[in-house]
């Protein structure tokens, strides 16, 4: 039998056994039992013969060394007997079914196949391949301290040569969206390439306009960034200027010997949920109206629009207020970067004007077409106020002054970052330095720790 997923052990099939499995030309109908089913009655799952047939692994349709197809799906269209099962027979230990197909393919479907794809709610988090089992648990100030014990640090050492020991620490930033690395040796860790390989513990860094890494020293004049000040910054998301804005950021603390500069951070998927249940209309426009950002210096041109708040898809499960970690994808904020709107920017005239409506060139109306803006706008102006409120308030912040030789891992789709500002001067050091790592690369860490550890579903 060759194993769905190639080139990965995976020791977390489900436990159960194939009671039954009939055909047509069409579909094939399969009954199974799943020890873990809490009602103990068995599945009943109808599936197209097209979809079976294109999941094949065998010999003949993935190749053996790279998992990849060696077919198209639309070759199997085009000729039904590709997708006609010839035989179909249960193995006697009930855990695989093996179908032959009439264009000569034969593969045995295991049990966990079956239950993977089924579409059951009670498997709904198993289903999620291109997801963790792990559900991101939303946060203020006095939940994420309540954490702290659970997870919030990892020891360096640990982190680089303990796959487990990783394992909880992205887990812990797949939930909470923050993770602090501890311990970093203090001489090796000077190298910028220190940080880049802490980085590609996960995956690849990412290169950005700043480079795979950049500084922010206190003692060294660089007007590139506005972290370079001493100024307290506003709570922001990093490169959203850019189209495909990279998942994670992480932060090395070097030198920090200054007053002042404490870091806070802010769970914004919390804020959105607080904005949804308090201002419905509001919530609506900030996933509507496009914030613009830019970047523009030497010979860099960046832009990129984006709502302040984007969302799933909408299902029965994650539209219920206890579910909203499911909805929330992604959330856009970066003031520094921000660039003047574009969207619902022109207001009514006022009736008392001295220009002539109907003097086209000095009386600029509103298109017809653009009035919906206007309203729309209002809607997300005062969603903005609410979320500016929000994130001011205290319950909110987490607030932590980055001890020396640690590195802070947050999550730039979700996480809010603020500094305080600080005391510079020529007798105290503050010297950061910082990287960034894409979604993509996480999730696939995230998902071979959780096949090796043998975590199927998060109970």
């Amino acid at each position: 039998m060759y194993s769905y997923i190639s080139d990965i052990a995976v020791n977390s099939a489900v436990k159960g056994s194939i009671l039954s499995a009939t055909f047509t030309h069409d579909s094939t109908t399969f009954t199974f039992l799943i020890d873990e089913n809490p009602s103990k009655k068995p599945f009943k799952v109808c599936f197209n013969n097209l979809f079976l047939r294109d999941a094949s692994r065998s010999p003949n349709s993935v190749d053996a060394k790279t998992g990849q197809k060696l077919f198209t799906t639309g070759r199997l269209a085009v000729k039904q007997i590709h997708t006609i099962p010839q035989a179909i027979k249960i193995a006697k230990d009930a855990q695989t079914v093996n179908i032959k197909w009439k264009d000569g393919d034969s593969y045995d479907y295991p049990l966990d196949f079956l239950f993977r794809y089924k579409g059951s709610t009670f498997a709904t988090r198993s289903l999620r391949n291109a997801s963790s089992v792990f559900r991101p648990l939303i946060w203020d100030k006095h939940r994420f301290e309540d954490s702290l014990a659970s997870g919030f640090e990892v020891d360096y050492a640990n982190f680089m040569g303990d796959d487990r020991a990783l394992f909880d620490a992205l887990t812990n930033l797949q939930r909470y969206g923050l993770v602090l690395v501890t311990n970093l040796p203090s001489q090796e860790s000077q190298d910028p390439a220190f940080l880049k390989g802490l980085c590609e513990r996960i995956g690849p860094i990412r290169k950005t306009v700043y480079g795979e890494t950049f500084d922010i020293n206190s003692r060294e004049e660089d007007n590139t960034h506005i972290c370079s000040t001493n100024v307290k910054l506003p709570f922001h998301m990093d490169l959203q200027y850019l189209q495909h804005v990279p998942g994670f950021k992480f932060i090395q603390s070097i030198k920090n010997e200054t007053k002042g500069g404490e870091n806070f951070f802010i769970d914004a998927f919390n804020i959105a949920r607080a904005i949804r249940e308090q201002d419905t209309e509001a919530y609506e426009a900030l996933q509507i109206v496009p914030i613009n950002y830019k970047y523009a210096r030497g010979d860099m041109r960046y832009y990129e629009s984006r709502p302040l708040i984007e969302q799933n898809d909408t299902s029965a499960h994650n539209i219920e207020p206890a579910n909203y970690e499911y909805l929330i994808r992604n959330v856009n904020y970066s003031p520094p970067f921000q660039a003047p709107f574009t969207y619902g920017i022109y207001a009514k005239m006022p009736k008392d004007t001295d220009a002539d409506a109907s003097d086209t060139d000095n009386c600029i109306l509103t298109a017809q077409g653009r009035l919906i803006e206007r309203f729309t706008f209002a809607d997300f102006v005062r969603g903005l106020e609410l979320f500016e409120t929000l994130t001011a308030e205290e319950r909110n912040q987490f607030m932590i002054k980055l001890p020396e030789n640690s590195c802070i891992i947050m999550n730039n789709r979700r996480i809010l970052h603020s500094r305080n500002n600080f005391d510079a001067n020529e007798e105290h050091t503050r010297h950061f330095r910082s990287c960034f790592l894409d979604s993509d690369h996480f999730k696939s860490k995230m998902k071979y720790l959780e096949e090796k550890f043998e975590f199927q579903f998060e109970k």
